[in-house]
C-alpha cells in the first residue's frame, strides 16, 4: 500500500529536511514536526512545532490521520548533553510508539532511524556486524546504551502491533559539516590514538536519505544495516582530507586520551565515536541489498572523496532566510483554505 499521509519527525536537521523534500513529490500529503523550524522551506510540507518528548505526538498522529510515520528525531551527536540525548532517543521514541499503537491508531507503517553506533566498537569485535549481532552485555557509552534501549522498545512494539509494519535503519557513520566525525576529519591536525589505524565504514548523506525514502515508500519490516561499500583506514581518510595525524595516548587511557583529542583538535568526542576511531566498525549490508534491491551509490572511499572535494554531503537546499519561511507558512495557509472550500 502506497502511503498517503506521512509524518516525518526531526525535519529541522539536514537529513530530515532532505528526506521530507524527496517525499513531497511522491506522497499526497506530507507533514513534518520538530521543536525547531526546518532547515529549508518546503512549500508542499505542512509543518507543526511539536516535541516528540511530549505525549502530544499521539494526538497529532490521530488528528492528522497519519498512516506512515518516519521517525528521524534520534540523536547521536555529541553537541547535545546526555540527558537531552536520552530524552529524545528513548522518551521521544516511546511517545511516538504510543501514538502509533492501539486499535484507534491509523498508522500502518513506521520507519525508525537508528545508527551503526548501536554495535559499539572493541578489540574483540567480528570482522562484520550483521543485524543479529547486538551485544546487550558489553560495557557501552551513553549513546549506544540509549540506542539499545530505543530499539528494544521498537522491537516490543513490532511484536505486539500486527497491523503496523516496522522498519529500523541502522545508518552508518556519516561525514559532513553537520556531524562530529566530519568536523574531526576536516581538522588540519588530526589527533589520533597512538598505535591504532581502524577501518572506517562510512555512509554518504545522499544515500542515507535515499534509504529512508525507499523504506517509507516500500514495505520492508525488520532491521537493516545501511553503509557504503568497502572501508577506508583512518590514516587514509586523514590523507584524503590533506590533514596531518598527531598521535595521543592509546584509548586504554580513555579519559586522558579524550582530553588530548579535545585540547589538540577542539573536538569533544563521545565515547562511542572514540571507540570507533580506536577499533573501527564494519557492517554487513547484504540484507539491505537483498530486500531493497538497492545498494548505496557511494562507497566509503567515495564518501571521503566527496568531503575532500569541498562538496556538501547533504543534497539539500540552503537554509531559508526568515522571510522565506514566513512565505512558506502563508502559502500553506492558502492551500489549506482552498482545500476546505473545495470540500
Amino acid at each position: 500500500m502506497t502511503p498517503s499521509r506521512v509524518l516525518v519527525t526531526g525535519v529541522s536537521n539536514p537529513l530530515g529536511a532532505e528526506v521530507a523534500r524527496r517525499l513531497t513529490a511522491q506522497v499526497p500529503r506530507l507533514f513534518g514536526c520538530d521543536v525547531a523550524d526546518p532547515v529549508s522551506a518546503i512549500e508542499d510540507m505542512d509543518f507543526v512545532h511539536a516535541d516528540t518528548r511530549l505525549s502530544v505526538i499521539g494526538k497529532l498522529v490521530r488528528q492528522l490521520r497519519i498512516d506512515t510515520v518516519v521517525h528521524l528525531a534520534v540523536l547521536v551527536e555529541s553537541r547535545h548533553d546526555e540527558r537531552a540525548v536520552h530524552e529524545t532517543d528513548v522518551i521521544g521514541t516511546m511517545n511516538v510508539l504510543v501514538g502509533c499503537s492501539g486499535p484507534s491508531s491509523p498508522v500502518r507503517h513506521l520507519v525508525v532511524k537508528s545508527s551503526q553506533a548501536i554495535y559499539g566498537a572493541g578489540g574483540g569485535d567480528p570482522s562484520f556486524f550483521s543485524e543479529e549481532m547486538i551485544n546487550w552485555d558489553r560495557p557501552v557509552g551513553d549513546v549506544t546504551r540509549d540506542l539499545l534501549e530505543m530499539e528494544q522498545l521498537v522491537s516490543e512494539f513490532a511484536l505486539r502491533t500486527n497491523q503496523c509494519d516496522v522498519t529500523v535503519l541502522r545508518l552508518g557513520y556519516r561525514v559532513s559539516e553537520d556531524t562530529c566525525l566530519g568536523r574531526y576529519l576536516s581538522l588540519p591536525i588530526v589527533p589520533v590514538f597512538a598505535g591504532f589505524d581502524p577501518r572506517l565504514q562510512l555512509l554518504h548523506e545522499d544515500d542515507a536519505a535515499e534509504a529512508i525514502v525507499r523504506a517509507t515508500l516500500g514495505r520492508h519490516p525488520g532491521a537493516f544495516n545501511v553503509a557504503g561499500e568497502g572501508v577506508v583506514l583512518l590514516s587514509q581518510a586523514i590523507d584524503i582530507m590533506g590533514g596531518r595525524p598527531a598521535p595521543v595516548l592509546p584509548p586504554y587511557w580513555r579519559w586522558l586520551s579524550r582530553l588530548g583529542l579535545r585540547t589538540l583538535g577542539r573536538v569533544d568526542l563521545p565515547r562511542h565515536l572514540a571507540d570507533f576511531l580506536s577499533f573501527g566498525s564494519v557492517m554487513d549490508c547484504s540484507r539491505l541489498e537483498q530486500e531493497f534491491r538497492w545498494r548505496p551509490a557511494y562507497s566509503s572511499r567515495q564518501t571521503m572523496d566527496s568531503l575532500a572535494l569541498g562538496k556538501t554531503v547533504e543534497a539539500i537546499e540552503p537554509p531559508s532566510p526568515p522571510q522565506e519561511y514566513e512565505l512558506q507558512k502563508f502559502l500553506q495557509q492558502r492551500r489549506r483554505r482552498a482545500l476546505r472550500l473545495s470540500n
